[in-house]
């Protein structure tokens, strides 16, 4: 397709503001982009509804045709946003080969908005839509090259819980949840006020390689049996961990039992394997806080990433 000149472009662009002035729609922002995969580009851009609050709704114009986007409406009804906002891409995020319009938004109770459209034929169908309190990122974890999405619950102290949303072919379905950083801040605080929060630090210091750390909240019973470079050693080959479903199954306040999932990461001689374990770790509680008596670990499934993200 050759390049159009200057001349061109701003008819192009009169053209399309014209269209849209006759619906009586001021857009925040106004894109050309290909939104449903053929040659052609499609106008895409955000306005504000007028409201209280206001609602943030998108549109498409494809030649003609004029499509929203917006969610369905419910009583909870937010729009894509309740701020003026631009924040929109339009790319393949599932690695179907097929574009997906991604837009962002916020709402008034300080929540991030996420909404993914697709075309089908005759609509931009709404594939997903995501609240997330503590935020929301897109983020390839597994390696299949297609984003996952993330999102962010409010945060515990330092900690947030996330809960990761992956693409089946046809819905985005819950595939795991963690503890992670609420932010990137460096030295790590490693909370250990409660069980669970001691067992999240002892495996998020561990995807930190803060080995020293993660060796520093089993109790002095497990460090006794074993000194820290033998202990260090196990996790040489150690590329990134994950904890989540954690939770108490038993204990008092001096002693506790939790149980989680974990997924780890290792290279085995240039090979990326992954594995998921579910855990079970006795907990005492000392002048220091929660500490990692003794444990067990049983495999629960195993395969190796195409790539490494």
């Amino acid at each position: 397709m050759p390049t159009p000149g200057p001349a061109e472009v701003v008819a192009t662009i009169e053209a399309a503001r014209a269209d849209i002035a006759r619906t009586g729609i001021q857009p925040l922002c106004l894109r050309q982009e290909d939104t449903d995969g053929d040659p052609e580009l499609e106008w895409v851009g955000l306005y504000l509804l007028s409201g209280e609050p206001p609602r943030l709704l998108g549109f498409i114009l494809d030649g003609a045709a004029w499509y929203p986007l917006a969610p369905p409406e419910s009583e909870e009804f937010k729009g894509l946003g309740e701020f003026p906002a631009c924040q929109l891409e339009v790319r393949d995020l599932n690695a179907d080969s097929v574009p997906e319009v991604v837009v962002w938004g916020h709402a008034q109770s300080g929540a991030t908005l996420l909404h993914i459209f697709r075309w089908e034929g005759e609509r931009y169908a709404l594939l997903g839509g995501f609240e997330g309190k503590g935020g929301i990122r897109l983020e390839n974890r597994d390696g299949d090259l297609a984003d996952e999405v993330v999102v962010r619950w409010r945060p515990e102290g330092p900690l947030v819980w996330e809960v990761v949303y992956t693409w089946d072919g046809a819905h985005y379905v819950w595939t795991w949840d963690r503890y992670a950083w609420y932010y990137l801040d460096r030295p790590r605080p490693y909370p250990d006020d409660t069980p669970v929060h001691a067992l999240s630090s002892f495996y998020l210091a561990l995807n930190d390689r803060d080995l020293p750390a993660a060796y520093s909240l089993l109790s002095p019973a497990a460090r006794s049996g074993q000194r820290y470079e033998d202990w260090a050693l196990g996790f040489a080959a150690t590329v990134r961990v994950e904890v989540g479903a954690a939770r108490v199954v038993s204990g008092d306040e001096g002693r506790a039992t939790v149980a989680a999932q974990v997924r780890a990461l290792d290279n085995m001689g240039g090979r990326i394997l992954a594995r998921t374990y579910a855990v079970e770790w006795a907990l005492v509680r000392t002048e220091e806080g929660w500490r990692l008596d003794w444990g067990k670990a049983e495999l629960l499934e195993e395969w190796e990433m195409r790539y490494y993200p």
